[in-house]
């Protein structure tokens, strides 16, 4: 079994750190996330002035369920016959035009995280670890995160369905409709209570 052995100079201290094998390997699966990550908002920052994409690269940082979002899809295209940029760009694409159906803003509704206690965590496993999650204000802010998306994926599919506010009279484009032009950042969706607050 293979083991990674660190010294360290702390003060006048020398500490010995011996890493396992499966902790090397958490480790690499670490960075390689991170590395993916920084691959994904340089690409997304590349496509910066495509009509097509929705999402730029800081709803990477705003949205982290996007990233995972993405990462999943790299891994299931993940052929070692396609160059590492080749799998980037066919990601984007299917974010591209998975970003126009309701079913997509329900699958990250579904993967929001929550920060408790220091660490990430999904809401399931918060709520199962978590004996006091009621009163847990991130997992509360997650609970919201997951509901606007949700209410994002209503919004889309009544747009589609023929059935908002755009057949109305001389009504103003909704903002499902503004989505799908591209002239509606997502960003606003989600700050539109933080607006409403300060006006």
């Amino acid at each position: 079994m293979e083991e990674l052995t660190i010294e360290r100079l702390i003060g006048k201290n020398k500490l010995t750190i011996t890493l396992t094998e499966d902790e090397l390997e958490k480790a690499y699966r670490i960075m390689e996330r991170r590395y993916l990550d920084e691959d994904f908002a340089n690409a997304l920052a590349d496509a910066a002035q495509d009509t097509d994409m929705r999402f730029h690269a800081g709803h990477l940082a705003e949205f982290p369920e996007l990233t995972s979002w993405l990462c999943a899809c790299f891994d299931d295209f993940y052929d070692a016959n396609m160059g590492h940029n080749d799998l980037l760009e066919l990601a984007l694409n299917h974010l591209r035009h998975e970003s126009q159906e309701p079913h997509f803003f329900l699958s990250l509704s579904r993967t929001v995280p929550a920060v408790c206690m220091g660490m990430e965590k999904n809401m399931e496993e918060c709520e199962q670890d978590c004996g006091r999650y009621h009163h847990c204000s991130n997992i509360a802010e997650a609970n919201d995160r997951s509901r606007q998306w949700e209410t994002l994926a209503s919004l889309l599919t009544m747009h589609k369905n023929g059935s908002c506010s755009c057949n109305e009279d001389d009504a103003e484009e909704c903002p499902a409709a503004k989505y799908l032009k591209g002239t509606w950042d997502i960003s606003e969706f989600f700050h539109l209570e933080d607006r409403k607050e300060a006006a």
